[in-house]
């Protein structure tokens, strides 16, 4: 019996042991998993609707949120905006039954982040050990990433209200690893709150897309960045697109010349189409590509062609040649208006 209470003595202190090196190597492991420090965190100029609409989320947070829209920059803002709100020690949630009171005079303050408890101070110093941040723009985030993640998810958050795992350009996630992650989302510590960043929804698995609460950001493309010296150049560009766009002539011509193209000039071209875009939805098409976009194209072209854009921007990102990008971008914006509406 000694010899036994003596092994089993052994073998609960090798079970601990091992379990304090898991949880190590898990809390080890969130140290690669830590945001970038964002200056400025807690303002996001132009994003008011959806900071407002994140104050009213508290008082029932949904497990998944999805931000989509607007720029990478301002997604990951809001993502950590958003955790912020979770854990601030200063935020009490916005009262279900005041969020449409009858007087806006009656209207209490929407909560926001305090900036100054504990939690704010380490959210934006990049320190928050409650905080994952797997970050696609660093690369595809393959399933070995959301594996070693389950390990510390099913714990409980160490000194937070609630643990946050932000998804910066979830597109990236393969599909072995999004399935995984939907597992995780299910099985694990209910104080586990999810944040989904990408630049549309349709980028990522439809079923964690089914599984989030959807916010959309706001685009302010009203003011283009011209390149110095070079508007007229632009605009040249511009007028050759519009016309590749109603006749299918004159692109490649300009492409095929070699020091032509660009990265800066390709980038612009997405700019200026996404402009064009926005105003041809908004129904004020003030420029000659916008009204072509508004006359032969519909909702459902104008979402091909958004995704035709962010995949054309993300192409130039990954080192693909300018003239290359260009040419598959402005083909599939010619197919995406001459297609039928289903």
């Amino acid at each position: 019996m000694a010899r036994t209470a003596s092994q089993a003595q052994t073998q609960a202190r090798a079970k601990g042991q091992t379990k304090k090196q898991t949880q190590d190597e898990a809390q080890s492991e969130t140290q690669n998993w830590a945001p970038r420090v964002v200056p400025d965190l807690f303002r996001i100029p132009g994003q008011e609707r959806v900071t407002g609409i994140l104050a009213r989320l508290l008082s029932r947070p949904p497990r998944v949120l999805l931000l989509e829209g607007g720029t990478a920059d301002e997604r990951e803002k809001l993502g950590l905006y958003w955790t912020a709100l979770l854990n601030c020690m200063a935020v009490s949630p916005f009262p279900p039954s005041l969020s449409s009171p009858a007087s806006a005079q009656d209207r209490p303050t929407e909560p926001r982040p305090c900036e100054h408890c504990p939690a704010c101070t380490r959210i934006r110093d990049g320190v928050f050990l409650d905080l994952i941040y797997m970050d696609g723009r660093e690369g595809r985030i393959g399933i070995d990433a959301v594996r070693q993640l389950r390990g510390l998810l099913g714990q409980a958050p160490r000194d937070a209200k609630r643990r946050v795992v932000v998804l910066g350009e979830a597109q990236e996630l393969t599909e072995e690893a999004a399935n995984a992650l939907l597992k995780s989302m299910e099985d694990t510590e209910t104080r586990n709150a999810y944040v989904l960043l990408a630049p549309q929804r349709e980028r990522l698995l439809r079923t964690l897309v089914s599984r989030s609460w959807v916010a959309t950001l706001s685009w302010d493309l009203d003011k283009v960045q011209e390149r110095e010296g070079e508007g007229e150049l632009d605009t040249e560009w511009t007028e050759a697109l519009t016309r590749f766009l109603k006749t299918g002539q004159g692109w490649f011509a300009r492409t095929m010349v070699k020091t032509q193209v660009d990265r800066s000039l390709a980038f612009h071209l997405i700019q200026v189409s996404r402009q064009a875009l926005i105003h041809a939805c908004q129904g004020r098409p003030d420029s000659s590509l916008a009204r072509i976009v508004h006359e032969q194209g519909h909702p459902q072209a104008w979402r091909t062609i958004d995704l035709r854009l962010d995949e054309a921007e993300q192409g130039l990102r990954t080192q693909v040649a300018p003239a290359l990008v260009l040419d598959w971008l402005a083909v599939g914006l010619r197919c995406a208006l001459r297609a039928p509406l289903r």
